[in-house]
């Protein structure tokens, strides 16, 4: 038999657990690209070029 209130509960922690590690993983994406802009810079004496930004996808 089917338990809807752990599958309620099981639904609620796998979305929370999926907003920690997408939160978690730009973290780190965001930290990787600060170092390397800083050794970047530190070896050529400049910034290196900013990407150009793209519009954000819409979400359907």
């Amino acid at each position: 038999m089917k338990n809807p209130a752990l599958s309620v509960w099981l639904s609620a922690a796998n979305r929370a657990a999926g907003w920690w590690i997408g939160t978690a993983t730009s973290i780190a994406r965001r930290q990787q690209q600060l170092a390397l802009a800083e050794m970047t810079k530190a070896a050529t004496g400049r910034k290196p070029p900013r990407k150009r930004s793209t519009k954000p996808k819409r979400r359907t």
